[in-house]
Parts: C-alpha cells; structure tokens; sequence
C-alpha cells in the first residue's frame, strides 16, 4: 500500500506526464504489492514513462520546477517534493525498439527488452483519492524480472526471489488453480499449478526474442535429472531447492503449452 506523500507525488507526475500525452505505469514490486503479498516493504514505486529521451528531458525540467530532485549519481532515481522514491524509466516506442536505454551522465545501460508489454497490457487501478494509475499486471513484472535477472544474476538477485514468489502464489486465490488445463499438465501436486498458470500466461504474448531470454533462464537453472535424484527431501534447503525445482518445471510446461500455439511478433508491440 502507497503512503500519503507517495499518492501525492505520484498524482502529481501523473500531471506533468499527462501534458506529454505519456502514458505512465507501475512496474517492478511496487507493481505486485497490488496483487501479492510481498514479505518486505519497497520504499521507492518504479515507474516505466512512455517518452523517449528527448521528450524525457523536458519532462524531467517540468518536474524540477515542482520541487522534485533528481540523484546525481543514479540518473533513474528521483525524490518527489514529498520525499518520495521513484525510479524513473523513460521508456518511448524508439527506445523501446532499441531495446534499451544509455543514461546520457552516467552511460549506465538499462534494458527494455519486454517493455512493450507494460503499454499494452497494464491494468487501470484507482490509488487512493481516486487516483488512476496503469500498473503492470504479475505476469508481465515476472516476465521482466526474469530479464533483468538473466542479465546481472548476482546484481539482481531481488528480482529472482520476486519470481519465485509469484511461482508460489500466482493466481492462487482464483479458481484456475482447479481448470482442466492444470488436471491435463499431470503435474505432480496441485502446489505448482500456479508455476504452470504462470508460465502459460507468459507464454500467450511473449515475443520470440522475450521466448528466448525465457528459455534460457530455464536452461540455466533447470538441474538434470541425476541432480535433482540427488537432492535429500529429508532436508529442509535441499527440500526447498526441489520445490524450485518441480515449480520450474511445471512453469516450463505452461510456457511451452501456450508457445507452441503462437507467439506475439515485435510487430505486433503497438502502444505510445
């Protein structure tokens, strides 16, 4: 749940972006706090803004003269005039299509590979006073975490206790835990159905260079089938490292399922 001086920063930038006719969505934890339980707070709310650089600067100059300060050291952090964290992402249809962008202080890199999927697939939900603000949908935080892990594992080892997160609790409390696509998977418990929902859902718009990224991280942390005859069930870590292991599998399936009848095209992006 946002703060007050969150929701009022947050309103605040929804109105200088709104004159740029730029659309603004809540990505990262900030993002699954609206549909998860996270199990520690996030004090900065990461935001994806759909302007490319140029766009960017001035929207950055209209910020300043609200009061808003940007670090000097970290280009993407910024403080809003009620001491709000926000990341800030410029994330326009020519960045998006390089599939990153290069800060122009620092030249730190960040990708965007998936960030298409933020404009065309985030979901309107009302913040406070009846704020409007587009947040990023579970399936699309987890397909960019699964990204930006596979780019720095050691740097963002956050994001991959985000995604097993959500291997755990993805729609858990709906009824498609129980469909006849999860009875038809022949999973081995019912526990990593919602590995196999997730998976699936990604797997409906993943393009074929997000399928990619996505079997690679797979690739990676899959173990053999030696390895995983080798884990002791008896101990409670190795116990946990096959649950990993059984809910990437039953994610994989999912995936693979709903790969199999056709990916979304980088053409098919669309969005501001």
């Amino acid at each position: 749940m946002q703060t007050n001086e969150q929701l009022k920063d947050l309103a605040q930038l929804h109105d200088v972006a709104a004159r740029f006719a730029a659309d603004v969505v809540i990505i990262g934890a900030a993002a699954l706090l609206r549909f998860v339980d996270l199990p520690h707070f996030t004090s900065e709310i990461d935001l994806a803004v759909a302007l490319d650089l140029e766009d960017f600067f001035a929207f950055s100059t209209e910020l300043r003269a609200l009061g808003w300060r940007q670090e000097k050291d970290r280009e993407h952090r910024w403080h809003g005039p009620n001491d709000s964290l926000f990341d800030l992402v410029p994330a326009g249809p020519k960045l998006r299509a390089s599939g990153q962008i290069i800060w122009p202080e620092s030249q730190f890199a960040m990708s965007l590979i998936g960030f298409d999927h933020l404009f065309t697939r985030s979901e309107t939900i009302s913040f406070g006073s009846g704020i409007p603000c587009k947040v990023a949908p579970p399936a699309v935080v987890a397909l960019l975490k699964i990204v930006a892990f596979s780019e720095n594992p050691f740097r963002r080892r956050k994001d991959l206790d985000h995604l097993k997160l959500l291997l755990r609790c993805y729609e858990e409390q709906s009824d498609r835990i129980f469909g006849d696509d999860v009875f038809a998977a022949e999973l081995e418990d019912v526990e990593y159905a919602a590995a196999f929902l997730l998976g699936g859902d990604i797997g409906a718009f993943t393009t074929e260079e997000d399928s990619a990224i996505v079997n690679d991280f797979l690739k990676k942390q899959l173990m053999s089938t030696e390895d995983l005859a080798e884990l002791d069930r008896d101990d409670p870590r190795q116990r946990e490292a096959y649950r990993f292991q059984m809910q990437l599998a039953a994610f994989k399936t999912g995936f693979s399922v709903c790969g199999s009848r056709g990916n979304g095209s980088p053409s098919s992006s669309g969005g501001p």
